[in-house]
């Protein structure tokens, strides 16, 4: 034969995991070494809050804390009926869970079983991933792709030494006055044999050897 119990599961706070049994008819939650169910931390008051149990449930209610006791994320200002399931945070120091649990006076220790926990879920069916058909290879038509054109490469010219085009320069400027020279000499030639300025002083003294003036 079993009788029902209940307990509580700590999700959150100093000792993630701990389970509490409550055997008691008024169990008290706090800091204090005294308590029934220590909860270490800073945040939770000596004396928290109070289970107190009545026609087989418990009802919780808080001792006046100073960070206040919530169940179901609602903080309480007056007894409250726990149903298994149900959350009850200290503040924001620890969170517990309350649950239902079986317990079989013949068997030698303590099977603790969660209401939520007796219905197994059923097994997830893994999804089957959509296959992904590969195209078939494609033909070889015999013809190869032609590569980028090739481009023709522009033939080097080594630049000109600055000193090279200078002299070429000078030397066409050189020229240029000499042709100028001589054009002025021929004009000058043609002026005096037409002007006969041979025989005018002071050229008659230079020219003498080569004209004879009447």
């Amino acid at each position: 034969m079993t009788s029902q119990t209940f307990q509580l599961v700590m999700r959150a706070g100093p000792n993630p995991g701990k389970v509490f049994t409550l055997s008691k008819s008024e169990i008290i939650i706090g800091r204090d070494v005294s308590a029934d169910v220590v909860i270490n931390s800073a945040e939770v008051s000596r004396r928290h809050s109070r289970l107190r149990q009545d026609a087989g449930q418990y009802i919780v209610d808080d001792l006046g804390s100073t960070n206040g006791t919530f169940v179901n994320g609602q903080r309480i200002s007056t007894p409250q009926i726990l149903h298994s399931g149900d959350i009850i945070m200290l503040g924001e120091a620890a969170t517990l869970i309350y649950e239902s649990a079986q317990f079989d006076p013949n068997a030698t220790m303590l099977s603790p079983v969660s209401e939520r926990a007796s219905v197994a879920p059923p097994p997830m069916q893994a999804s089957k991933a959509p296959q992904q058909m590969t195209p078939p290879p494609q033909a070889y038509s015999g013809q190869i792709p032609g590569g980028p054109i090739a481009q023709p490469v522009p033939s080097f010219q080594p630049p000109v030494p600055k000193a090279r085009r200078e002299g070429v320069s000078w030397l066409w400027a050189g020229a240029g006055c000499i042709v100028v020279m001589l054009c002025i000499l021929v004009v000058g030639a043609l002026l005096f044999d037409m002007l006969n300025l041979y025989c005018t002083p002071p050229f008659d003294a230079l020219f003498s050897f080569l004209y004879t003036c009447p």
